[in-house]
């Protein structure tokens, strides 16, 4: 099996998602499972456990090494042995978040303030909120230092899990084309659809938000294409050509082959990742008949402790929008500027 020792790796260089697997050992799982029984049969929700002290000690250990590898390493984890089997869907919610507290604060996900992502198909008309779709979904970031992500259920086809280090492309990148490289770097305003933060002064940010940049030796951006695109239109601008194909040759050298690791997250796995130093993407999926019969998906943002350092531009829109979202962790988040 290849070893991942630095973030700008490329999944030609590894052996797949073996090379960033833990496995989860059968004490872990029980513990994760009589905790978990426990709270649910109470009612008890995930929301309920916000600021409360409740990592498992079974693995203080195991999420401290994650963490690590996580925050200072190859940026990426597959977890592996998560009892979904012995839970029902309720119940694995809250040991999905047992099992990772140590990660750090839990974040909101939107206005709404929900502190877990259900990531799964739902007719609720927010075309812009593609974790309810069954499209494809192109590379983007999320907005959190950690993502863990914990497949449920698989659907009967399609939903493959894509990844690939922002290092990797910023290093390809600087060799093939520094002068959108550069463009990128410097970033532009982003759309705030229906989730301004209350101090915005329009539909966009008022400062540019970098792409893909290098700070405190590693590479970190927020990347969503559509958010671009979103506030030019907004601003009545006309991106110019240059900044079109600067923007969309990220997309396309993660596409490249043997950069980015593509491959089916099976229930019971799950990736955990730092969300600024990596893009992630998903291929489109069948949405059968029958809810219980459904790919389903549980994703939790957290915002490490210490806090990781951030460029200005991305510390100030994750800020902004930690705002609008209310998000009871601004006050454990500071920026690193």
């Amino acid at each position: 099996m290849a070893v991942v020792t630095s973030l700008a790796w490329t999944a030609a260089e590894t052996d797949g998602p073996d090379s960033f697997a833990v496995d989860l050992d059968d004490h872990q799982r029980s513990a994760i499972v009589d905790a978990a029984r426990r709270l649910a049969a109470d009612g008890t929700t995930v929301a309920d456990l916000w600021g409360q002290h409740v990592a498992l000690p079974e693995l203080a250990e195991t999420m401290a090494s994650i963490d690590r590898e996580v925050g200072h390493g190859s940026g990426l984890v597959v977890l592996r042995g998560m009892p979904i089997e012995e839970l029902s869907d309720d119940a694995c919610a809250v040991g999905w978040h047992l099992a990772t507290a140590q990660l750090g604060s839990l974040r909101a996900q939107s206005g709404w303030g929900d502190l877990i992502g259900r990531v799964e198909y739902v007719d609720d008309g927010r075309a812009w909120r593609g974790y309810t779709k069954n499209k494809e979904l192109n590379y983007h970031t999320d907005h959190a230092d950690t993502v863990a992500l914990l497949c449920v259920r698989q659907g009967a086809a399609g939903g493959l899990s894509r990844i690939v280090s922002q290092a990797a492309i910023h290093a390809i990148m600087a060799d093939e084309d520094p002068e959108a490289l550069a463009l990128v770097q410097h970033g532009f305003p982003y759309a705030w659809f229906d989730e301004a933060p209350p101090d915005a002064t329009g539909p966009v940010s008022d400062f540019n938000v970098p792409c893909l940049v290098e700070h405190e030796g590693r590479v970190q951006g927020v990347y969503i294409q559509s958010f671009i695109h979103q506030a030019a239109e907004d601003m009545g601008r006309t991106l110019t050509k240059a900044e079109l194909e600067a923007v969309d040759l990220v997309r396309q050298i993660a596409n490249w082959p043997g950069v980015a690791l593509e491959f089916r997250l099976e229930p019971g796995h799950a990736l955990i990742f730092d969300n600024l130093a990596m893009l992630h993407a998903r291929t489109a999926f069948d949405v059968p008949d029958g809810p219980e019969h459904r790919r389903l998906l549980y994703r939790l943002w957290y915002a490490s402790q210490p806090p990781r350092p951030r460029h200005p531009g991305v510390a100030a829109y994750e800020n902004a929008l930690m705002r609008a979202y209310g998000d009871p962790a601004l006050k454990v988040y500071a920026a690193s500027v």
